[in-house]
């Protein structure tokens, strides 16, 4: 049987990481696995351990608290992780609770094959379980067409053949935005009220590289997702 991975570790985070699992089991018709992590153990030991659960078969995705509220250290799991995993924010936007569900989910992609593609399975499951899928895509200075201040029907095609080639699955909605990538993810899931935030990544953390997911994590105030583009080997923690 397929399931959900929640972390347990600090108590006062406990009740998020069990909600949001449990939210996650149900869009995906899986059952959910704890595992709780003893008070003072090793965050070397404790983040071992989550990796190689994460890492079973049965394992779908793992769910778990950012790194101040949790003994492991949260980027040197997903670094590593060929699942996904889903972060919990360190300022919610409100209370998490057990009842948590996840009704509206925003899909930040940037125009690649390969994030599309990394992110492919959980959109067409989202779209096919009742989700309400919004795709964001934002456009820097060096990108941003000229259709931009011109007709409406120019942006309207834009979309349509964005989303059939990124993510063509029924009842998708697309908000356009220009600016900072980071930024725009955090206002927009803030605006559209959304449930969770995928994004799909290279697992790679060196200097200038993922802006957009630490800056999403580090101002989203709904869970993240975080799916490998592809695994990324040798990385130090």
């Amino acid at each position: 049987m397929k399931d959900v991975l929640a972390v347990v570790g600090d108590a006062g985070a406990a009740t998020a990481v069990t909600g949001v699992a449990r939210a996650m089991a149900e869009v995906l018709r899986t059952g959910v696995r704890e595992i709780h992590l003893a008070v003072g153990s090793r965050a070397q030991d404790a983040t071992t351990t989550v990796l190689r659960e994460l890492e079973r078969t049965s394992t779908v995705l793992g769910v778990l608290a950012g790194d101040a509220s949790s003994p492991v250290t949260s980027w040197w799991i997903v670094r590593r992780s060929t699942k996904p995993v889903v972060l919990l924010p360190s300022s919610p936007a409100e209370p998490a609770a057990s009842g948590h569900v996840i009704s509206r989910v925003l899909l930040p992609l940037d125009g690649s094959f390969e994030a599309a593609a990394a992110v492919t399975e959980t959109a067409e499951l989202f779209t096919r379980t009742g989700v309400d899928l919004v795709v964001l895509h934002v456009f820097d200075e060096a990108t941003v067409p000229r259709f931009w201040d011109q007709a409406a029907h120019a942006r309207q095609a834009w979309e349509q053949e964005f989303l059939a080639r990124h993510c063509a699955y029924p009842g998708v909605r697309m908000e356009l935005r220009s600016g900072v990538a980071g930024e725009q993810v955090v206002n927009v899931a803030a605006a559209e009220r959304v449930d969770l935030i995928a994004l799909g990544w290279s697992q790679h953390l060196d200097e200038g590289r993922a802006r957009t997911v630490r800056e999403t994590v580090a101002g989203a105030r709904v869970p993240v997702m975080l799916i490998p583009v592809a695994r990324h080997e040798g990385a130090s923690p």
